[in-house]
């Protein structure tokens, strides 16, 4: 009877290596050393066992570029040679051991294998390896599954969408080839990070293997360890190794393929033979290395050996496997007294031991499963797809950060000998999502550099190079790769940048690197899985999402910057299918509703607000509002209800609490930070209602990291709760038609124009401002600054430009409608925003957006907003003297400016794209109804 499972794993990789240049690279022979000593053994045992009759279940992991390869027609044909020198080589070397029995019964072993071999590649199966793997699935043998795309370290790839890509790049191969997705996924090098479980459960992936402690150190504790799966928070299942198992194969020092009578891996004729005479099998006739011939086996520790008997290494793993099938026994026996469940126990291993360094491994393997075939034991060969089908209610644990390997995290992937990769490939990976984002429907040329620059991106990602150079085997090789492949990425997307697209230098790269040729670069774009569902824009309002927002102004009541936010943000979710509509202010000569942009404005009567104090006020907005909520909820039923800061918090709670409505409350700024401090009752009144909204909500965004590191120490809430989403900008808004400004300079003529926009109140800065330009006047007299905005502290401002003899050449603009604004935007060459606190500052996106160059003080969100001289420049706040240092290199540096208004401009383009950060949104709306089925 059966007591439990064993799921043997192997995973089978190899770093993408084609060189059509040179068909003497010495890297390519790791592929042809894995096709005869690996892949090509295996499959021949999994058929004679398929043959016999033989019941076993295997889960094999194929990694894209390993399919790549086996698919690839230049490298089958290489193999075909490359096998066909080495039969030569063991006929030769018949003839030469002719008079050494020993040697000359191996010699004849290798030729007779070798032969074979040949044949069932060029015959049987085409020169195509995934013909028979896809024939042994069929037959429910293996369970073939994927890893990533070319193997990158997810945990040390920085941005969401580049892990992304690494997932949904290898379901999209696997379909090819297999013609189904797959069921589950190896994380390469076993590395998880929360997170990533979420990426995989987005493709429909139902499990992935990590090691050990990645189960044990979980939360909390997995009652069964790693002798049955856990989920993730996101429902994908775990599955982790079992240390006994592995320890039994792979133990250096007590593992199986150390026995005296297996092979010696380590004494190959490659190293031993005359130069000349092996010249025929190695790489450029003259570079040693191994050519798979051995004549010896282990036989102990130090450098004696004894010939190799095949005979002897096939009774030692015919024993091995009988040993290594009796002690799963009394493992899952064990095991199968406590749990409340048959056990399965997980035993994971790189295909590439079996054959290559333990060369009687396939052997073993065989003789393994028809060993544990025979019914005497209590286990049963299964795998992890039919084990989650067995049982269907596992534990649900938050993973513990983990990988295999050394140290058991990142360290061999991450270490002085290999850290400088990581600052490329993170630049790489925002430069290619900035661009899928800038080129949304590339054609041409552009399209062809768009593509290529992304598999080179993933091509450099892969985590064998890192590995290679922390292991110090073919270091060269592996620095040559990765920083050829980052070379290669900078010259194509630095050429798309300056409009000088090399077509002779594209075929090169497309010519040598062309793995995934079906690939479209689109897929590192922020709204590519929108697009996917097939609505122009995207389909993120899939299911008819219906929002209720509350805000207490909107366009054109605009008091400050949450009405621009608010109108933004819904016409942005509107464009994407969501249904919005908006209560909000009465507007004199605007209709109680209309429809904007595609959103449902609502403004409550002007008869239900007569309160002239200010608290007064607000309480007679929520009354209204509810009661204008209250009439649209009778006839319509809405999914989620978002309020905008603490003037809607008593409807919101109200409306929340009594119609069922799961509640996003966004905080654009607190009254504690505003006033850096609280200071009197109307502040601790309107900081106690900030309180109560953001604890009552389901989800509280806020617009910057900031904001949300203030929220949760404020208020004391759960960090899982608070979400990030930063302010966006519409570029088309910062338009100004040409007849309004014919010229540039026509109102400042001769005069460099230092431009600030905001509420004339002391958090702004604009006295350390004025205090700078005092400064910067004597070193560059031919200079105006321009003020826009209102405020208390207008009076005081201008009161204190007089005294610093600044009058003259400053002026106060007044308060500025978006006309006004854009225009004297278009007039400036700095704008200059010195805030002491600023939540977000969305008025130094809006000068981004203008295409001028932009300093701001390093503070809040706007030190979130600008990279430090990449695009802006950021001074500490309150410190004129490095204020002025920055105002004056952009004023006097033209290259300067023009470099630092381009990238910002193209952040504007993705980062801040009001697209991408209504899709953040309505994953916020989602966590947030899950948050509230939750109570």
């Amino acid at each position: 009877m059966t007591q439990g499972y064993f799921a043997l794993v192997l995973h089978a990789h190899l770093p993408y290596i084609r060189h059509p240049e040179d068909p003497g690279i010495m890297e390519e022979r790791w592929l042809f050393e894995a096709i005869t000593e690996c892949y090509l053994p295996l499959i021949r045992s999994f058929e004679r066992m398929v043959k016999d009759g033989v019941k076993f279940r295997i889960t094999l992991s194929l990694s894209p570029p390993l399919i790549s390869m086996l698919n690839d027609r230049l490298l089958q044909e290489r193999y075909l040679r490359h096998i066909s020198r080495l039969i030569k080589l063991a006929e030769a070397e018949m003839e030469r051991n002719k008079y050494d029995q020993d040697f000359r019964n191996v010699a004849f072993m290798y030729f007779s294998r070798l032969n074979e071999l040949r044949s069932l590649f060029e015959n049987d199966y085409g020169g195509n390896l995934i013909l028979p793997i896809q024939s042994l699935q069929a037959l429910g043998v293996l369970e073939v599954i994927t890893t990533c795309a070319t193997h990158g370290y997810l945990p040390l790839i920085m941005r969401r969408e580049a892990r992304r890509v690494q997932v949904q790049i290898a379901v999209e191969q696997y379909v090819k080839f297999f013609g189904r997705p797959p069921a589950g996924i190896w994380l390469p090098e076993c590395a998880y990070v929360p997170g990533v479980d979420e990426i995989l459960k987005e493709f429909g992936l139902r499990y992935f293997f990590v090691e050990t402690h990645g189960i044990n150190l979980s939360f909390p504790v997995p009652r069964h360890g790693v002798y049955a799966p856990v989920y993730s928070r996101s429902g994908v299942a775990a599955f982790g190794r079992d240390p006994e198992s592995s320890r039994q194969v792979w133990d250096r020092h007590t593992g199986y393929p150390g026995n005296q009578y297996y092979r010696e891996f380590y004494r190959d004729i490659g190293f031993d033979l005359d130069l000349d005479y092996l010249a025929p099998c190695l790489p450029g006739g003259n570079i040693r290395c191994d050519t798979g011939l051995k004549y010896y086996r282990i036989t102990g520790p130090g450098d004696y050996k004894e010939p190799y008997r095949p005979d002897l290494a096939e009774q030692t793993a015919a024993a091995d496997a009988r040993d290594f099938a009796l002690k799963r026994e009394l493992q899952i026996k064990a095991l199968s007294g406590w749990m409340d469940r048959r056990p399965i126990v997980v035993a994971p291993y790189d295909a590439e031991l079996f054959g290559h360094w333990w060369y009687e491994g396939p052997l073993w393997l065989e003789h393994f499963c028809r060993t544990i075939d025979s019914g005497n034991y209590g286990v049963e060969m299964s795998t992890p797809a039919a084990y989650l089908g067995n049982y269907t209610d596992n534990q649900v644990v938050d993973l513990a950060a983990s990988s295999w390997g050394e140290g058991g995290y990142n360290e061999v992937w991450l270490n002085p000998s290999n850290d400088w990769i990581y600052r490329h490939l993170h630049r790489a990976e925002t430069t290619m999502v900035d661009l899928a984002d800038l080129y949304p429907n590339a054609g041409g040329v552009v399209r062809r550099s768009l593509n290529q620059a992304a598999r080179e991106l993933l091509l450099a990602q892969s985590s064998d190079w890192a590995f290679i150079i922390k292991t110090g085997t073919a270091v060269q090789y592996a620095v040559q790769r990765t920083s050829g492949h980052i070379n290669r990425f900078n010259s194509l997307t630095s050429g798309l940048a300056e409009g000088r697209l090399d077509e002779a230098e594209l075929a090169d790269f497309e010519r040598e690197d062309n793995i995934f040729p079906d690939i479209d670069y689109s897929v590192y774009s922020r709204h590519y899985r929108l697009s996917r569902a097939g609505r122009p824009g995207g389909g993120a309002g899939r299911d008819n999402l219906k929002v209720l927002m509350l805000s207490w102004e909107f366009p054109p009541k605009t008091v400050g910057g949450l009405a621009r936010h608010v109108n933004d943000l819904s016409r942005a979710l509107a464009r994407l299918g969501v249904n919005v509509h908006v209560i909000t202010c009465p507007v004199e000569g605007a209709d109680d509703y209309q429809l904007v942009g595609g959103v449902h404005v609502h403004r409550v009567s002007s008869l239900d607000l007569t309160a002239t104090e200010f608290m007064a006020w607000v309480e007679q907005l929520n009354a209204a509002m509810v009661k204008m909520a209250d009439s649209l909820l009778s006839a319509e039923k809405f999914d989620i209800l978002h309020g905008h800061d603490w003037l809607v918090q008593d409807a919101a709670m109200h409306l929340s609490a009594n119609k069922k409505l799961p509640l996003a409350a966004t905080i654009h700024a607190t009254e504690y930070g505003r006033n850096r401090g609280i200071h009197n009752d109307i502040q601790r009144r309107i900081h106690n209602l900030e309180e109560k909204l953001v604890r009552s909500a389901d989800a509280v965004i806020c617009c910057s990291n900031y904001m949300v590191e203030e929220v949760i120490r404020l208020f004391g809430i759960t960090r899982k709760k608070v979400f990030s989403i930063p302010n966006g900008v519409d570029p088309a808004n910062l338009g100004i038609p040409r007849q309004l400004v014919p010229g540039k300079k026509e109102f400042y003529p001769g005069e460099k124009a230092i431009m600030f926009i905001g509420r004339l109140v002391p958090e702004k800065g604009v006295q350390v401002l004025l205090e700078a330009f005092s400064i910067l006047l004597p070193q560059l007299p031919d200079l105006k600054l321009l003020v826009g905005g209102t405020g208390p502290y207008s009076n005081y401002l201008k009161t204190m430009a007089a005294q610093m003899g600044l009058s003259e050449k400053t002026v106060f603009l007044g308060f500025l409608n978006e006309e006004q604004r854009n225009y004297h935007l278009k007039q400036a060459d700095v704008a200059v925003f010195p805030s002491l606190y600023e939540p977000f500052g969305i008025v130094a996106l809006e000068a981004m957006a203008a295409q001028i160059p932009v300093i701001v003080s390093d503070t809040g969100g706007l030190s979130e907003v600008v990279a430090h001289g990449i695009d802006g420049y950021k001074a500490p706040p309150g410190r004129p003297d490095i204020l002025a240092y920055y105002i004056r290199e952009v004023l006097v540096n033209p290259g300067l400016s023009r470099d630092l208004t381009r990238r910002a401009w193209n952040k504007v383009l993705t980062v801040y794209d009001w697209q991408n950060i209504a899709v953040e949104t309505i994953d916020v709306y989602r966590e947030a109804g899950a948050g509230y089925r939750g109570k």
